[in-house]
């Protein structure tokens, strides 16, 4: 165990024991304000309401939306998912939350198969309508590296990511990125020091099927390269399958289900500084003030604040236009990069361009277009289905009522957007940084920041995705309550008690 580990355990434990004589008095319940209304921050809430019970004081503070970068933008009067989209059988916590609030899934479209890879010249190569040519089209072009890659990232998602579902099951929590990834598995740690480049390449993919589909899917998912660290391509390999899937009437609703049912007092309020107050060693007790800015009954803006236990950053801390300062410290609690990757999609209601892709007819050309160089300027194009679907809409895609949703690493200019349509009758744009920079070696942050302080989002320097928000969220919760109640055994403890056990009741 490194030592940094052992003095952090150790003042955990002295924290335990002071708190867990009060495990059965109410009023030693700690004040807990989370910032930031995503699926983190509403996970996060809804698991400490589990743990501690109906008596828990919990702060959300949020500035913009419930929901995070789950929003929806509104195109010719239906709408759409503009940020997190896609959701994979495979993610655990989304699929049982959309089943504990009645959420149904609007389903994969049929033609999901259907793709064209392009590069500055135009498309290179596509499937077809039907399922049957198209993957005997893939497997004459990548022969057997298909199979292969699909059997390749189920066996992470399978029993080596789902080990995570099994130590958060029992109660297990971690200090940090690292610990948990290399807890999984040590290959997951593995692959966050090299690209995926190398780690395909070593896993006997071929060369074609790296810089094709592998590049593709990570221009499409994260706007990046396959010089991305190999994690982070595994999960945009994963996020490429056929058969993922969406809330009907928008993902956000599960965000605001978690808000409704953690009980969670809402505070719509843009928070400026966490202070840390009474502490100068990171093994006492700890408390915090919260100032933030509000918009007050007269309308005007004024700045208030709140003292606190414990705080949770919900919000990337380097990735956001709004940055929170941490005052008082005796030392810089983000000792760490976190760089965020800005993402502009673009959303047209229009006819798309067929000649920019070497095709006679709009007809032609499949509903999604990926692109597989840098020198291509956007990252992927594809037709979009709003949140409701609308089932007498047809096939428009050679018509003016078609949406699209189009990817850039920046604003695109005039002629760009006129390079993708000949017409268009509506055009929004939204721009996010929406997922850190992928590089190997990256740093790895902490969950735990500062005694009391806690960062859901570095999870997301292994991937961004929303069921990874909302496994850092649980982990950060499993944190809170086992250091709450001095179960310092539960924190860090790479060994599962029981591995069959299977059940995951939330």
């Amino acid at each position: 165990m490194k030592p940094a580990t052992c003095l952090l355990l150790f003042g955990l434990y002295l924290l335990g024991l002071s708190r867990a004589q009060h495990d059965d008095n109410e009023d030693m319940l700690p004040r807990i304000a989370v910032i930031g209304a995503g699926l983190g921050g509403t996970s996060a809430a809804f698991h400490l309401r589990q743990l501690f019970g109906p008596n828990l004081q919990i702060d959300i503070f949020e500035a913009n939306k419930v929901g995070g970068r789950t929003a929806l933008i509104d195109i010719g009067g239906k709408e759409y998912e503009a940020g997190g989209s896609i959701i994979h059988k495979k993610n655990k916590y989304m699929v049982d939350f959309a089943s504990r609030f009645n959420k149904s899934a609007n389903e994969p479209s049929s033609g999901d198969m259907f793709f064209g890879l392009c590069d500055e010249s135009g498309i290179f190569f596509q499937t077809s309508r039907w399922e049957v040519i198209s993957l005997a089209k893939l497997f004459w072009r990548y022969g057997l590296d298909l199979y292969s890659s699909q059997h390749w990232t189920r066996s992470l998602v399978g029993e080596k990511f789902e080990r995570i579902y099994e130590f958060q099951e029992q109660g297990i929590a971690f200090t940090t990125l690292r610990d948990m990834l290399e807890a999984m598995s040590t290959d997951f740690l593995n692959m966050t020091r090299h690209s995926l480049q190398d780690v395909l390449s070593d896993a006997g993919l071929s060369q074609r099927f790296i810089s094709e589909l592998a590049m593709a899917a990570m221009r499409a998912n994260y706007g990046q390269t396959t010089e991305a660290h190999g994690f982070v391509g595994a999960v945009s390999l994963v996020g490429a399958e056929p058969g993922l899937w969406s809330v009907r009437n928008g993902n956000k609703q599960i965000a605001e289900a978690l808000l409704k049912e953690s009980q969670a007092n809402l505070i719509e309020a843009e928070v400026s500084s966490v202070a840390l107050l009474n502490s100068s060693k990171e093994n006492e007790n700890v408390s915090y003030e919260v100032t933030y800015k509000h918009t007050n009954s007269d309308g005007n803006i004024t700045a208030s604040s709140k003292q606190y236990d414990l705080v949770i950053m919900a919000a990337p801390i380097f990735g956001s236009k709004t940055k929170v300062s941490f005052v008082n410290f005796p030392h810089d609690v983000t000792p760490f990069t976190q760089d965020y990757h800005t993402t502009v999609a673009m959303f047209v209601q229009g006819t798309i361009n067929a000649s920019s892709f070497q095709a006679k007819t709009r007809s032609e050309l499949p509903p999604d277009l990926l692109t597989t160089s840098a020198g291509v300027f956007f990252n992927a194009v594809g037709q979009q289905s709003p949140v409701v679907p609308d089932t007498a809409a047809g096939n428009v895609l050679d018509t003016e009522s078609a949406v699209w949703k189009t990817f850039f690493n920046k604003v695109p200019t005039e002629e760009q957007i006129s390079q993708l349509f000949d017409s268009r009758k509506e055009l929004k744009l939204v721009e996010w940084l929406a997922y850190p920079e992928y590089k190997p070696k990256m740093d790895l942050p902490p969950f735990v920041l500062y005694n009391g302080l806690y960062y859901i989002n570095a999870i997301e320097s292994a991937a961004s995705a929303m069921e990874m928000s909302v496994i850092g969220a649980r982990n950060v919760a499993l944190l809170i309550a086992n250091q709450w109640h001095g179960h310092v055994d539960k924190i860090n403890e790479i060994n599962l008690p029981d591995r069959h056990n299977k059940k995951y009741d939330l």
